[in-house]
């Protein structure tokens, strides 16, 4: 039924341009066969062939059309700062070798040099006071291809910004973070349109901004298009309790009601269908580093935000970047998190459920190991799903930086596809294993993808 109603919107779409065949000479069910086919990489080049094939490909209903047909593809978007510039340098050489007695020309090779080297050291210490570039990095999970895109000159991606997905219309936020010169709260908003797009550049565009500027927040999706902000701290280090709630299509932010507590470094959760917007842990102005085991939530049908006690049980870490949800079935959710060494052990001892109310409990009920060679303690993950996935059937993404290393004790498995790659790599989950756990299948990192991811999402297209 769903698929039908999709073809119909389709055929709606392309009303106009009937006249015109999708593809000369076959059936243009035949030829949508083939169309939705075709990997996302090559969409812009598409949209250039025909108006036809432009207005379709730009159509939302295309992308349901591939994700009924099996031929979509899972994106993990991620922000990173820019690797370094390496210099390199290449001994000049004369086209004739007889050329090495005449001292004319060893004078003029000689001041080329020196002035190749003064040049490469004036822009290394420019390089090294500069402020630091972040960039949108895109990794295809579908093909195992990498990415980059930035945002349009004289934008940059602030530092520690959120990078946020809204599935169901293919677009992208960045929100918040710091200033990458000033190091100072920023309220900006940008928007990354994966649908739109056309030709070689991504269609990028800036959002309102936030009424409050604010870094280190939690923010999550309810609804089709609709993102909630709460916490995080201002100019001053203050923690925050303000929230606020933004609608991508109208481009209008409103502010909602202060939560109960300030929570500085918190995670937000949402899941798909749910009306729900959960803060994470975090602490207060006068507390830092010593983050809250309770959390809250705001429903947007009632208006209220509620607490409740006992569910981040680990005081000394925050839950940012470390924690996804997963959808399990149409009316039950988890959450994961991901920590390594002391934490990890504590959460295996720590089986309290937490009842919220006569439908809503929270459990911990699993373990699941990190890969073996990530050695830190705080990996960047998030979950493969789409919209309306269930029946536990979602990947997972797993993401470090830094040095390598072998695997402590408690490590899942994990196989390594190369020893090429710098620092620890990323991972997807890929199955369990036969004791239960899951089984880590290592993904190639090509070394200007190599940093430290911030913050991370997930999509399918």
């Amino acid at each position: 039924m769903e698929e039908t109603k999709t073809s119909v919107k389709l055929k709606n779409a392309l009303q106009d341009d009937q006249r015109q065949q999708l593809i000369p000479g076959l059936p243009d069910e035949i030829a949508m066969e083939c169309l939705v086919r075709v990997p996302y990489q090559f969409h812009s080049n598409m949209k250039s062939v025909c108006h036809t094939w432009q207005r379709l490909i730009s159509h939302p209903s295309f992308y349901q059309q591939r994700l009924q047909s099996g031929t979509a593809e899972h994106l993990v978007c991620l922000v990173q700062p820019l690797p370094p510039i390496n210099h390199s340098t290449t001994s000049p050489t004369t086209e004739d070798d007889d050329d090495d007695d005449d001292p004319l020309i060893n004078s003029s090779s000689n001041n080329k040099i020196l002035k190749d080297e003064d040049k490469q050291e004036e822009e290394e210490q420019q390089h090294i006071h500069s402020p630091p570039q972040y960039a949108l990095s895109t990794y295809n999970a579908t093909h195992n291809i990498w990415q980059r895109t930035r945002p349009p000159e004289g934008s940059r991606i602030p530092m520690f910004c959120q990078c946020l997905a809204l599935p169901s219309s293919g677009k992208l936020l960045l929100l918040g973070g710091w200033d990458p010169t000033t190091l100072e709260p920023v309220p900006h908003v940008y928007i990354l349109d994966l649908i739109e797009t056309t030709g070689a550049a991504c269609k990028w565009r800036r959002g309102a901004s936030m009424s409050v500027p604010r870094s280190f927040f939690a923010c999550g999706v309810v609804g089709p298009s609709t993102v909630c902000v709460a916490g995080g701290h201002d100019s001053q280090k203050n923690a925050l309790r303000s929230a606020e709630v933004y609608d991508v299509e109208t481009d209008q932010w409103e502010m909602l009601p202060d939560m109960i507590e300030e929570r500085d470094e918190c995670q937000g959760l949402s899941w798909e269908g749910d009306s729900k917007f959960w803060v994470v842990s975090g602490y207060g102005t006068e507390s830092q580093g010593q983050f809250r085991s309770d959390v809250e939530f705001y429903d947007r049908h009632t208006g209220c935000w509620s607490k409740i006690d006992g569910v981040w049980p680990f005081s000394t870490t925050s839950p940012r970047g470390v924690t996804t949800t997963v959808c399990v079935s149409r009316d039950k959710y988890q959450w994961s998190w991901f920590l390594g060494g002391e934490q990890q052990s504590q959460q295996q001892q720590s089986r309290e459920v937490v009842k919220v109310s006569d439908n809503i409990r929270l459990e911990i009920v699993c373990s699941i190991p990190l890969p073996n060679s990530i050695t830190g303690t705080t990996p960047c993950v998030t979950a493969l799903d789409h919209v309306g996935q269930e029946g536990g059937n979602h990947r997972l993404f797993v993401m470090s930086g830094g040095g390598g290393g072998g695997g402590g004790g408690g490590r899942g498995s994990s196989t390594l596809a190369c020893g090429e790659c710098e620092g620890e790599g990323a991972f997807l989950s890929d199955g369990y294993s036969n004791n239960g756990t899951i089984k880590w299948r290592h993904i190639h990192t090509p070394v200007g993808f190599s940093g430290f991811p911030y913050s991370a999402s997930s999509l399918i297209i």
